[in-house]
């Protein structure tokens, strides 16, 4: 046996070669396996929504956080100035409204006033005109006559121009009072958001900031890895996918706790990938280990960890492997 190896040592190498191939085809049609995977979650990057510096931070590196716990405190000081300001504005706004409304209803009254007397005064001038017809009065009465009615006739129209004055100023001071109030609730709105609070629960990543720093709006200052949401990201082969199906049976095992298989289901099979980087947009991309060989394209396949997220500590984007029988 060993001579007739030696005499074909490089058919015995390609026929080895090809039992080798033969086997991991047929292998593809019982089980998927794939070590490109690891273990992720929701990361909650949090950012404060106004600036300041830091007067206290509330947590400590790798701390257990609780939803609502506080992450860190802006100075609160001058955003409690601001709403004493904005709270003063209001005050302000509301009396300049009510002082527009009296004076609404005095233009009123004097355009009744006025009203009166143009009234009067219009009478006055018929019964003046009248009586000159028949020579009862004279010319210049009869002028004084039209001349108080026509004096009349202009108050009141001064009157009127008054009262509409005095109700534009009303609107124009609703119209301040509106704004004020928006003033006053953004300034108790961004002293609320002096506290920044923790909106889900898990474990804060390392610090980068410190008490004294200066915070600035939008930019994060702490991150917190959810408790929430444990998969394993997995990178299958294309081959294997018209045989996955969601909630199919999987076993994996994890880096941080390896040598110990533990059971999950598909949750998901990303339906596209993008085939190079720049059109990745909102589809994933996985890359390829070498351009020199042409490889099976991979697809992202989501795979939930059972009881395990309960049961031990986990850190994501620590390295996976997973074995799947169809």
């Amino acid at each position: 046996m060993l001579s007739f190896i030696e005499r074909h040592v490089v058919a015995c190498l390609i026929a080895a070669i090809a039992a080798v191939f033969l086997l991991y085809e047929t292998s593809v049609r019982f089980f998927a396996y794939t070590g490109d995977a690891f273990v992720d979650s929701n990361v909650v990057f949090i950012a404060p929504e106004v600036s300041g510096p830091l007067a206290k931070i509330g947590i400590t590196d790798d701390a257990t956080v609780a939803a609502g716990a506080l992450i860190a405190e802006i100075d609160p000081e001058p955003f409690r100035i601001a709403e004493q300001s904005a709270q003063a504005a209001v005050t302000l706004a509301a009396k300049r409204t009510k002082m527009a409304q009296e004076a609404i209803a005095e233009s009123t009254a004097m355009v009744e006033a006025a009203q009166a007397t143009r009234d009067n005064a219009q009478r006055e001038q018929t019964r003046a005109e009248t009586l000159a017809k028949t020579g009862d009065i004279s010319d210049a009465d009869l002028d004084s006559a039209r001349r108080s009615a026509t004096v009349a006739d202009a108050e009141l129209r001064k009157a009127q121009s008054l009262l509409a004055v005095a109700q534009g100023l009303v609107e124009v001071r609703q119209a301040e009072d509106v704004a004020t109030a928006s003033a006053l609730d953004k300034a108790q709105y961004d002293l609320a958001h002096t506290r920044i609070l923790a909106p889900v629960s898990g474990r804060a990543a390392p610090l980068t900031v410190r008490t004294g720093d200066y915070a600035t709006a939008g930019k994060a200052l702490a991150a917190v890895v959810s408790n929430d949401n444990w998969h394993i990201m997995a990178a299958v082969d294309e081959r294997h996918l018209s045989r996955l199906k969601v909630g199919q049976s999987v076993w994996f095992s994890i880096a941080s706790d390896p040598w110990r298989p533990h059971r999950g289901t598909v949750r998901s099979i990303s339906p596209g990938i993008a085939r190079t980087a720049s059109e990745q947009g909102p589809l994933p991309f996985v890359p390829l280990d070498t351009d020199w060989i042409r490889l099976p394209r991979r697809f992202p396949v989501l795979i939930d960890m059972g009881e395990l997220p309960k049961a031990a500590p986990l850190y994501r984007g620590a390295d996976a492997r997973v074995l799947i029988w169809f």
